[in-house]
C-alpha cells in the first residue's frame, strides 16, 4: 500500500493495529507477522490487510504514527524556538536522548527493511533527509549568529550534528555501554558545543 493511497476504515482499529505492532516489535524484535499485529490487536488478519495492504504497507503507516504519537512536532518546534542557535543545539541534543529511546526498537526494523523493500527504504531515506536538513538549520542558525567556530562549514558541520546524533551512536552508547539518556545529553552537548561554537 503506497502512502499516497486513502486511508481504509475505521481509524480507532488503525491506530489500535498500529500500537500493536509497535508493541510487538520493541518486545520481541523485527519478525513480526500480520497475523501477530492482528492477534495483539484483536481484529481479524483480513482487517490488518484492508487497512495496510501487506508487511511493508504496515511498516510504512507505523513510520508516520509514532511520531503523530509521541508529539514529534511539537517537540521540534520547541528546539526551534531557543532564544539562539547554541540553544537550539542543546535543545535537540535533549531531544534525540529521549526521543530516540521511544522509537529506537521499530527504527532498527525500519533500517533493515529498506534494503529490501524500496518503498520502506524510500520512506525512511526521506526521514533521515527531513533529519538533515533539521540538523543543518541549526547549524546554519550558528553561523548566522557569528558563533560557528573557524575551520567549518556550514555543510560540513550540520553533516556531523547529524550523523552522531543518529540511532546507531545512541545505540551503542546507551544500550551497549550503559550511558544514561542525562550522560548522552550532557556529554555530546559538551563536545558539540566546543566543536562547532565560539565561546
Amino acid at each position: 500500500m503506497s502512502s499516497s493511497e486513502p486511508v481504509y476504515g475505521d481509524p480507532e482499529t488503525r491506530s489500535r493495529i498500529l500500537q500493536a505492532t509497535w508493541e510487538l516489535i520493541e518486545e520481541g524484535g523485527p519478525g513480526v507477522r500480520l497475523v501477530d499485529a492482528a492477534d495483539r490487536a484483536g481484529v481479524s488478519r483480513q482487517a490488518v490487510y484492508l487497512h495496510f495492504g501487506d508487511r511493508a504497507g504496515l511498516l510504512l503507516a507505523l513510520v508516520q504514527y509514532m511520531p503523530e504519537t509521541l508529539g514529534f512536532r511539537e517537540q521540534l518546534a520547541y528546539v526551534f524556538d531557543a532564544p539562539t542557535g547554541a540553544e537550539m543545539l542543546e535543545r535537540a541534543v535533549k531531544l534525540h536522548s529521549t526521543y530516540t529511546s521511544k522509537i529506537d526498537s521499530v527504527a532498527q526494523v525500519l533500517e533493515a527493511a529498506q534494503y529490501q523493500d524500496e518503498e520502506l527504504g524510500a520512506a525512511w531515506r526521506d526521514r533521515m533527509d527531513a533529519s538533515r536538513v533539521a540538523h543543518r538549520a541549526i547549524i546554519q542558525r550558528v553561523a548566522d549568529e557569528g558563533k560557528l567556530a573557524d575551520g567549518w562549514t556550514v555543510d560540513n558541520a550540520g553533516d556531523l550534528f547529524y550523523t552522531v546524533t543518529m540511532n546507531g551512536p545512541w545505540r551503542e552508547l546507551t544500550r551497549e555501554l550503559g550511558w544514561t539518556p542525562e550522560q548522552y545529553a550532557e556529554n555530546l552537548t559538551r563536545m558539540l558545543r566546543r566543536s562547532f561554537l565560539t565561546e
